[in-house]
């Protein structure tokens, strides 16, 4: 028979900014991830939903939901908060025997065919030996159930942790061979149904759209924003983008979705996590989102060292910096209109101005320096 919640009292959950006990509700940022309390959300200019801590724990429902799994003498709990990694309200830790789980709640708005389509790539790339999420079939067979007007799915959890802010500086090399073997193992991969549309590649018609609902909010000045509008508009999806190979695309390959094992220099990777924002785009995407850097020795030894495991052509470098460019304006748009963190969106801001001035030396670090050469 299944266990009860262990521990059988959920222990307390703190706002993370102020210390106090969250005992009736909480506010979480559109990622479900925990802001804290009410009064630090408003103080800190960070717009999310309220839940009460029932509908946080959700101890009824889940155990509801994991009466469809082959599952035995199972323990459900939240995940233990760390210092790069935030409580969140869609995932819970199961412990069956010596095996570890997450159960996932997916968001209302994200629809069942792009949980077939994240799914049949989790499939493929594990049958390739990547060190990503088993999807676990119900009891009907089926990897995914319905519960609670929601849609869930059980996973095989990676071992590990993740890297902080400085740890993810200094090991973006590894973390660029480990997206070089992923998108070689993707580039075969026919997914079943279909990703989801909002996280689509970008075109110019986007990039305009989110330029203008920016207004006034961002602190740059239009000179500035002009310039990175006619750069894509004539250089990136004018000249370049079209020549670019297109393949199945992690999406969101960043700090928050690798896992490591090991300290600093002897890390290595031990899962990488969340496709949800897969779809067909260039490679550059995943590159420019997650590992581009204006620092041109650091991007150098990035791109040697993905290009170690694929080889990236010359067109791919000759447009990786207009790329970092586009991947630094939907960066800015995801802080602004999903997240609401104005904090992050005048780091960024700056990060792109600093592009921009050092455009042409990026170029020339990620330039192919001679034939047989990285």
């Amino acid at each position: 028979m299944p266990a009860p919640l262990s521990p059988m009292t959920p222990p307390s959950l703190s706002c993370p900014s102020c210390g106090c006990v969250l005992d009736e509700v909480l506010v979480v940022n559109p990622a479900g991830e925990l802001i804290g309390c009410e009064d630090c959300a408003e103080n800190l200019g960070l717009a999310g939903g309220i839940l009460t801590l029932e509908e946080w724990n959700a101890t009824a429902t889940v155990e509801e939901i994991l009466n469809n799994y082959p599952l035995q003498d199972w323990h459900i709990s939240k995940p233990v908060t760390t210092a790069t990694q935030r409580p969140c309200a869609h995932y819970w830790e199961v412990v069956a025997g010596n095996k570890r789980y997450f159960l996932k709640r997916f968001h209302d708005w994200y629809p069942v065919d792009s949980i077939h389509y994240t799914h049949s790539i989790l499939a493929h790339l594990f049958e390739e030996g990547l060190p990503v999420p088993r999807v676990i079939a119900d009891k009907r067979g089926t990897n995914y159930c319905e519960g609670a007007d929601s849609v869930w799915a059980l996973y095989a959890a990676r071992d590990g942790h993740q890297a902080s802010e400085n740890d993810w500086m200094w090991g973006r090399p590894k973390a660029a061979e480990m997206l070089a073997t992923l998108h070689a193992a993707l580039e075969t991969c026919t997914p079943e149904g279909s990703s989801f549309q909002p996280w689509n590649a970008w075109s110019l018609e986007t990039v305009d759209r989110v330029l203008e609902s920016w207004q006034s909010a961002v602190e740059l000045p239009d000179d500035l924003l002009g310039f990175v509008r006619d750069r894509l508009a004539t250089r990136y999806f004018g000249d370049l983008y079209p020549q670019l190979p297109k393949q199945v695309v992690h999406g969101d390959f960043t700090q928050a979705n690798v896992l490591w094992r090991g300290e600093s220099s002897s890390a290595t990777i031990s899962g990488v996590l969340d496709f949800e924002r897969a779809h067909d785009d260039t490679v550059l995407f995943d590159f420019a989102w997650g590992l581009g850097d204006r620092r041109p020795p650091l991007l150098r030894a990035t791109v040697a060292a993905y290009h170690r495991g694929r080889p990236l052509s010359a067109i791919e470098r000759e447009a990786l910096p207009e790329a970092m460019l586009l991947g630094l304006v939907m960066g800015i748009d995801m802080q602004m209109n999903y997240y609401h963190d104005l904090q992050q969106v005048r780091r960024l801001a700056h990060d792109l101005a600093m592009t921009v001035r050092d455009l042409e030396s990026l170029r020339k670090a990620v330039a192919l320096k001679a034939p047989g050469g990285y």
